[in-house]
């Protein structure tokens, strides 16, 4: 199936105060911030096994602004 992917380096403005949950899980509301060079590719993966309590959902179109 196609997929895609979203990458960039992890490296926060100096003026910006990051916090214990933007440091361990590289997580932050604010990603312009902390996220450097993204890059956006177009990729084939494996379906994914689901689990139960999952679901698999079939997007047929979608954007990006």
């Amino acid at each position: 199936m196609k997929a895609v992917e979203l990458s960039a380096k992890w490296d926060p403005k100096p003026s910006f105060k990051i916090g214990s949950k933007d440091i361990k899980g590289k997580l932050t509301y604010l990603g312009s911030q902390v996220w450097k060079d993204p890059q956006v590719r177009l990729t084939d993966k494996d379906k994914p096994k689901i689990k139960d309590n999952e679901v698999l959902i079939k997007v047929k179109r979608c954007g990006i602004h």
